[in-house]
């Protein structure tokens, strides 16, 4: 059969209650709320200052390294966005360094060093732009129906919720949960009790009202920092040459061992961006088709080389987006594109980056804890979408059960156990969105396609 990369991936295409204010396709008619919804996009898409913290833990590097990576994981971020949006199946998706890549590449950091990582990085990205172009994964349409991607949209919220938390309780002081109810309540207000420009900037009025004003005023926002910080920086290839692990100076090394290591984090990834796809399609009202698949994985490849090159984190899809998206109305692809440029400005600008780190993650969170009760509602929407049966019931069950509960017995009661597999199964049990999807796939294989149930729960 001739490659059709307008193939639709799904029979029936998924529908949600979500309503678009501005289409994929479309652009605000103001260029001032082309502004203000891009910015509003930085202010939930800026887990560089999470995970470059985490990767230097893992890798047992000094803190000194953080600033660096942050601005160099903003560029890898406002490069990846705009080749995915640009070049890439041009949706409003969002480039971000990847958690499922971060927690394999730092033990790779920590063993063989920082030239070794960028080697695993490069080589990851040139395989990931491989399997991209010779639509390996396209080809797995059939195994993923609505029922198999709503559960694994559903557990992307569960995911973004658990990321909402965890900002939430960064800071346990009583002010900061104080300014933090008063966030989300003003979020809601303003989202549900106000139209047009306010409704669709909840999230940016709603965090910058509390996150800088607020906070300014009870004395929790670090204005020294931002003063400290230099206004420009120029990007240096490869920055970290001199804080090798092993003691190499060198730009970047290939270790067959680092290679292997850090793909299993690609695997995650790539599964990970599957659902990402499928959920922005839904939510912004487009058919999900099989080039978006394969144009995105691409993309995505070429994203991580150029990260590899900037000594930043490799870059995948960001569920957050899809949470403003659901929670706004904007779908515009241009404001994404505008939104890439200003993290190119952030990883350019130490002190505009600075300006969003000193905004209280709890804050955040709790504006973001909206969001991501609108993706989960919105992947169990799709679900519904599909045909209702016993079969289908239980691919969706099975696969979010395990993909919330596995890991939490992971981090848990399993976590001595699970410290001793090797790289590849701790990723399995520690990913939710790699949980889901593979689950969802074998469980949507076993039963519909093998066994066939004769029986159903129609409603």
């Amino acid at each position: 059969m001739a490659y059709n990369p307008d193939e639709p991936v799904f029979n029936v295409q998924p529908e949600t209650t979500i309503e678009l204010a501005v289409g994929i396709e479309e652009r605000p008619k103001e260029w001032w709320k082309t502004i203000f919804f891009a910015w509003q996009i930085t202010l939930v898409d800026f887990t560089p200052f999470i995970w470059a913290g985490m990767f230097v833990s893992l890798a047992g590097l000094p803190d000194t390294v953080i600033p660096i990576m942050i601005r160099a994981c903003f560029l890898a971020m406002g490069i990846g966005t705009l080749i995915q949006t640009i070049f890439g199946n041009r949706l409003p998706i969002v480039q971000g360094p990847s958690s499922a890549v971060l927690t394999a590449m730092g033990p790779v950091t920590a063993t063989y060093g920082f030239p070794a990582m960028w080697g695993a990085v490069i080589v990851g990205g040139l395989i990931e732009f491989f399997i991209g172009t010779t639509r390996l994964v396209g080809k797995i349409k059939k195994f993923i129906p609505p029922v198999v991607t709503g559960a694994v949209v559903a557990t992307i919220g569960f995911v973004a919720a658990r990321i909402a938390i965890t900002w939430l309780f960064t800071d346990r002081q009583p002010i900061h949960f104080i300014l933090a109810a008063v966030a989300f309540l003003l979020a809601l207000v303003l989202k549900f009790r106000f139209r047009g420009m306010v409704s669709n900037c909840f999230v940016l009025i709603a965090v910058m009202a509390i996150g800088v004003v607020a906070a300014s005023i009870f004395g929790i926002y670090d204005w020294s920092r931002v003063a400290a910080a230099p206004l420009f920086a120029m990007p240096e290839l490869f920055p970290f040459r001199d804080h090798s692990v092993s003691g190499m100076s060198s730009f970047v090394v290939f270790s067959l061992a680092a290679i292997v290591g850090g793909f299993t984090g690609y695997v995650g990834s790539i599964f990970e961006s599957l659902g990402d796809y499928a959920a922005t399609c839904a939510i912004g009202k487009k058919v999900f088709k099989v080039k978006h698949i394969n144009r995105g994985i691409a993309a995505e490849g070429v994203g991580c080389i150029a990260s590899g090159f900037l000594g930043a984190l490799p870059v995948t899809s960001y569920t957050q987006n899809i949470g403003i998206i659901a929670a706004t109305g904007i779908a515009s692809r241009f404001v994404t594109q505008i939104a890439a440029v200003m993290f190119l400005l952030y990883g350019l600008s130490p002190k505009l980056a600075m300006m969003l780190a000193c905004i209280p993650r709890g804050i955040v969170g709790s504006v973001f804890l909206v969001t991501a009760g609108l993706i989960m509602f919105s992947g169990i929407e799709v679900i519904f979408s599909d045909k209702r049966n016993l079969g289908n019931n239980l691919v969706a069950g099975t696969a979010m059960g395990l993909a919330t509960m596995l890991p939490l017995f992971a981090a848990t009661a399993g976590a001595a156990w699970v410290r001793t597999l090797n790289p590849f199964v701790q990723l399995i049990m520690t990913n939710n969105i790699f949980i889901a999807v593979l689950a969802g796939v074998f469980m949507n294989i076993f039963i519909n396609m093998i066994l066939k149930p004769k029986n159903s729960l129609n409603h």
